[in-house]
């Protein structure tokens, strides 16, 4: 009998100390201000498995899946597809060191290379007999009346190509070496297609911009006219760090001076959230701002340019004032709305939009790499991340978003360690 009560008064501290011991650990975690069911959710969310899963099942742009020659695949298709995709590969090395993902990249880009105009003996402006060593949209956006070349599409093709390049030569990567020169001279040939005399010009002796190619004029909206914030950017950027890596001076003069431009004549200030805003055609409408998709493009190219580049006409205040167009765009709503243009429209019937009024929802997404200067922008952004989750949305916008929170989650991290 006094065995059996022996047996049970050890069988009752053994199961009181067990459950005290699994007590505490959960108390802490409830107690610890910092981490919240909502917090667990969203480490278990934007993960590089996510991305790895979501990566795979790419219709087009997994490895799987790349495009071979088509009608369907052209400059556009490369400048709006493929160019997501890239950029997540670079930021996803970025973020865990795992070569898989240049691995992946270094065939794309070799593929991408053999579907130039030159190398497809295509036309590259309509009726013109030039075929250059770039990607036209083959008269998408003029319904077949006119082949064009957009300094854009060129940028965003070429822009992650160069990220490579640049990691490769900052990391020593020698395995990578033998690609990584036949890329860039091929970016080189690439970006000059838009780097002549006739298309820049120079507003004042210290400020000018870029025009589009004069062929196309009449049918084509850029078309011999001064370009617009991210038509021009974009194509800055890989201009940018074409310069860094050849340590030469083809594109430095006009990104400068171009800079200077869009900061001292373009920019207006919202004191109300200490940020920028900006007119998308400044020449035809002032008062029609940027919206929050292509605007992403223009912020992204300047921050290549500051952080990636070495260019310093725009400051880290500057890029703290561009971060803080975050918090003017996103509200704190569950789920959250989003304005459209980065700032409010006279004709705009509501500041905010719920996902399914706003075309630009998800783009909200592209402004993710601005974590840098404050993780909070992270944290505001993780709602229209969980959205894309729920909805399933994998798309290259969401995938390229992925790969950039967790580039930006570990530098944050790093520096803390450090």
């Amino acid at each position: 009998m006094h065995k059996k009560k022996l047996i049970l008064s050890v069988f009752i501290i053994v199961l009181l100390t067990s459950l005290l011991l699994w007590k505490i650990p959960n108390d802490e975690v409830k107690n610890d201000e910092s981490v919240t069911k909502n917090d667990i959710r969203k480490e278990e969310l934007i993960t590089q498995s996510l991305y790895d899963e979501w990566y795979d099942q790419q219709t087009t742009w997994s490895i799987d899946n790349f495009p071979k020659y088509g009608s369907d695949y052209k400059g556009n298709t490369y400048a709006w597809g493929w160019s997501y995709v890239a950029n997540s590969l670079i930021d996803m090395y970025e973020a865990t060191g795992q070569e898989k993902y240049l691995d992946l990249l270094v065939p794309q880009v070799r593929y991408i290379f053999t579907q130039t105009d030159e190398r497809l003996w295509l036309e590259s402006f309509t009726n013109t007999g030039l075929s250059l060593p770039a990607w036209s949209d083959r008269g998408h956006y003029t319904s077949g009346e006119f082949s064009y070349i957009y300094p854009v599409h060129t940028g965003m093709i070429i822009l992650p190509i160069l990220r490579f390049v640049d990691i490769v030569k900052e990391n020593n990567l020698s395995k990578y070496n033998e690609p990584a020169t036949e890329f860039l001279q091929a970016s080189g040939e690439a970006l000059a297609v838009h780097n002549k005399d006739q298309m820049w010009k120079d507003i004042s002796e210290n400020e000018g911009f870029y025009m589009g190619h004069p062929y196309g004029e009449g049918l084509v909206s850029e078309a011999n006219r001064i370009g617009i914030p991210n038509r021009v950017f974009i194509y800055l950027a890989a201009g940018g760090l074409y310069d860094k890596l050849t340590g030469g001076n083809d594109y430095t003069e006009r990104i400068n001076k171009s800079l200077r431009y869009f900061k001292h004549t373009l920019i207006k200030y919202d004191k109300n959230y200490d940020s920028y805003y900006w007119s998308y055609w400044n020449d035809l409408d002032p008062n029609s701002w940027e919206d929050i998709s292509h605007a992403a493009l223009t912020v992204y190219g300047i921050y290549i340019l500051h952080e990636e580049a070495g260019f310093s006409i725009f400051t880290d205040q500057d890029l703290i004032r561009f971060k803080n167009i975050v918090y003017k765009i996103v509200n704190n709503d569950s789920p959250p709305k989003a304005k459209k243009f980065i700032h409010r429209k006279v004709t705009d019937k509501n500041s905010f939009y719920k996902m399914e009024d706003n075309q630009y929802y998800f783009s909200l997404l592209k402004w993710t790499f601005l974590g840098i200067y404050d993780k909070k922008v992270l944290e505001t952004l993780e709602p229209v991340f969980i959205e894309a989750y729920n909805q399933k949305r994998n798309t290259v916008t969401t995938l390229s978003g992925i790969a950039t929170y967790l580039k930006i989650k570990d530098q944050l991290k790093a520096e803390r360690e450090n």
